[in-house]
């Protein structure tokens, strides 16, 4: 847009000191017309009049001729008024408008343009949190919910990160959330399977964008604490989020 309304400016000056230029050539050429009328008729002006003897047909009468046209009378021309009032009228109406597109399409400099009001970046709440385990294959599932006071997001991806029981980090996998976009206040569920290739004590689940950057989330399950109470109890190592 800025680079449009610099190309508009940009135009409009260069039109406006074209027409600048032909303006000026035009009252040259027309002042040096003018300047060799005068020249020619003050030339026919200066030259000597022989007057003229009436021609007579006998000795009696003379003849009657009509009044004979000076040397001087014959440059004489009606007097016309000077175009050049409608030339420069129409160079300043055309002026006027160029100033007046360029004022309308150029964003005054002292003024910034108005932001649009930013939404703060809210952390996504995770609500439930769910694995499985069938062979290979650990299942990972869960809802997660976009804050109503959050900005829309799209594309998110849900990401689960598998630990040995000595903390070694053991592999990972991630998969798109079942809702393409989550507005503010929409939850999405999703369903994250990851190989497992050893023994797994603990995962962490994880949301990132399309780009792979991290999304922040809080846990807000409300059994979060009972569930590894109860994996301690058994003898196991927690499931922990």
């Amino acid at each position: 847009m800025d680079v449009l309304l610099i190309a508009i400016s940009a135009l409009s000056l260069i039109l406006a000191i074209g027409m600048g230029v032909i303006l000026f050539k035009v009252f040259n050429d027309e002042r040096q017309r003018s300047d060799a009328r005068v020249a020619v008729l003050a030339a026919a002006a200066a030259e000597t009049e022989l007057p003229l003897a009436p021609v007579t047909l006998d000795d009696d009468e003379p003849l009657a001729t009509a009044p004979v046209a000076s040397h001087s009378e014959l440059f004489i021309t009606a007097d016309e008024p000077s175009p050049w009032p409608r030339r420069a009228a129409v160079a300043a109406a055309l002026a006027a408008t160029v100033a007046i597109a360029g004022y309308v399409l150029l964003p005054s400099r002292g003024q910034a343009p108005a932001a649009a009001p930013a939404v703060a970046a809210m952390p996504l709440e995770l609500l439930a949190l769910r694995h499985a385990q069938q062979g290979n294959t650990l299942t990972v599932s869960g809802t997660v919910r976009n804050p109503r006071a959050g900005a829309p997001q799209t594309q998110v991806f849900a990401t689960a990160i598998l630990f040995g029981p000595d903390g070694t980090f053991l592999t990972s996998g991630r998969a798109a959330l079942d809702f393409t976009t989550l507005a503010p206040g929409d939850e999405s569920p999703f369903v994250v399977a990851v190989p497992v290739n050893g023994t797994v004590a603990r995962y962490r689940v994880g949301f990132r964008a399309a780009d792979g950057s991290v999304i922040a989330h809080v846990d807000r399950r409300a059994d979060g604490t009972t569930v590894a109470q109860q994996s301690q109890a058994s003898g196991s190592m927690p499931w922990a989020h």
